[in-house]
């Protein structure tokens, strides 16, 4: 500390030797004022009576996430000009940097993780309970987040909130359905087709070489060219709520695989490949451009994907629009947003808390939101028509329809994914994957698939989180 202040009152020395009135050190930098803050106590240690306080914070992301995030980091300390973020973009090997500087007692103040990361090192006391600031909070408390924004590694212990909100819907092309006289999927989730329905409409848009749909008597499924519905296949579980079913055994005790109902949700999504020949297999796929350019050239008519690639589908200036997804039993759409959290070894709780509140409202980072890629966790843009204006309404980022289908149907029919609550999901999947590579392959029905797995997955079985 006096070494430090030595150095300040040096560097103060030189600026009044130069006759530098007002001079003052870079901003991002560990001490000194920036520009625009205002010094009134003439202490280097303080600004406007507050102690300075250094923070890192830590992300991944495409450029354009990293420009954003650079963008909220700054207006962070424009309003709180006591508090320096410094920045750490990571775009690969995320999870190993972070693991890097914890190793080296740097982790970050506050950082983006991956769900299952966030509650294993929650478990192995990495990360900060933010109960108690949830508890306390006016802003920012379980009343004011959307259901399932929060994430438990324990009861009343809290490992994160999410980001951003991240759930699937059904993507089309309009062009297509009108080119086919086909009705436009329903946006409001009382009119969700059926899973009948559903396969009907896929099958009138998907064509053979010689233009015949897939109900026609004529229809060469070995020659598509155009494909009525694409998914991907690690949403492998999509449709098991639909079905009032769940992945996890309702006592806890298990994985629920065997299970008659998630068995018929899993298979409806293989017999679109090779019972209905309405969509691509995986070899098959790799023929295919990527989700936005496939609906855009016509190469698909319908993406059961998540809202994200609505800001790629905006990119390519292609009429699109959003239905909710197909129902089995009751219309329902999966949750996948990742938390951010904070660090138990952060020195400085209450100032992350601040930041950290800072990245949970959505207006920091409203480009994101209006232009497709996020959704908000904050319920207030769910439900003040003033914030829904701020981004839910906003094209191209958001096609017609998008209010009901996505946005309503995240806040009154969302469930997380599975993956939220189980314990020791690594070793779970490096079993699950390899069958469900089998079903996807047409190698295996999902029973088969399953019940040869479920003796493997109950012997790394370790729980659930609440």
């Amino acid at each position: 500390m006096k070494a430090m202040r030595f150095r300040f009152v040096w560097l103060l020395a030189i600026c009044a030797m130069l006759g530098a009135a007002g001079c003052s050190f870079g901003a991002g930098g560990n001490g000194g004022s920036r520009e625009g803050a205002s010094n009134t106590d003439n202490d280097p240690f303080t600004v406007d009576g507050h102690e300075r306080v250094t923070l890192t914070y830590a992300s991944w992301g495409s450029p354009n996430e990293k420009q954003v995030q650079e963008r909220i980091v700054a207006k962070f300390m424009e309003k709180y000009p006591w508090i320096t973020v410094n920045y750490l973009f990571v775009p690969g090997d995320y999870v190993k940097r972070l693991t890097t500087l914890y190793a080296a007692n740097k982790a970050p103040d506050v950082f983006v993780i991956y769900k299952h990361f966030a509650l294993q090192w929650a478990e192995q006391g990495k990360i900060y309970n933010l109960n108690e600031f949830l508890k306390q909070d006016e802003d920012v408390n379980e009343a004011a987040l959307i259901p399932n924004a929060i994430m438990y590694w324990a009861p009343n212990k809290i490992a994160g909130i999410k980001v951003a909100e991240e759930v699937f819907a059904l993507y089309y092309n309009k062009e297509m359905f009108d080119e086919a006289g086909v009705d436009l999927p329903p946006s409001r989730a009382e009119e969700a087709w059926t899973w009948d329905e559903f396969v009907h409409h896929a099958k009138l848009l998907t064509l053979d070489e010689d233009g015949d749909n897939a109900l026609s008597p004529s229809f060469n499924p070995n020659e598509i060219k155009q494909y009525g519905v694409r998914f991907n296949n690690w949403a492998w579980h999509l449709f098991v709520p639909s079905n009032e079913a769940s992945v996890i055994a309702q006592d806890g005790s298990g994985l629920n695989l065997e299970d008659p109902a998630v068995i018929d949700a899993v298979q409806r999504l293989a017999d679109l490949i090779y019972v209905h020949h309405v969509a691509p297999s995986p070899i098959q796929e790799k023929s295919l451009p990527t989700p936005d350019i496939a609906l855009q050239s016509k190469k698909v008519a319908m993406d059961l994907n998540g809202q994200w690639v609505q800001l790629d589908l905006a990119a390519t200036g292609i009429k699109y629009g959003v239905g909710v997804l197909p129902k089995l039993k009751k219309s329902v759409t999966v949750q996948f947003g990742e938390p951010h959290v904070m660090s138990q070894t952060t020195k400085h709780p209450k100032e992350a808390w601040l930041f950290y509140k800072w990245l949970l409202d959505a207006d920091s980072a409203i480009d994101m939101h209006a232009s497709g890629l996020w959704m908000p966790t904050m319920k207030d843009y769910y439900t003040k028509p003033e914030l829904i204006d701020k981004w839910a309404t906003v094209a191209p980022g958001h096609a017609e329809g998008y209010e009901d289908a996505v946005m309503r149907q995240t806040l009154e029919n969302g469930v997380n994914s599975y993956d939220y609550y189980v314990k020791n999901i690594e070793k779970i999947n490096g079993i699950l994957n390899p069958a469900l590579d089998q079903i996807w392959l047409g190698k295996k029905s999902v029973k088969d698939a399953f019940e040869s797995i479920m003796p493997k997955i109950n012997a790394e079985f370790r729980g659930t989180y609440p």
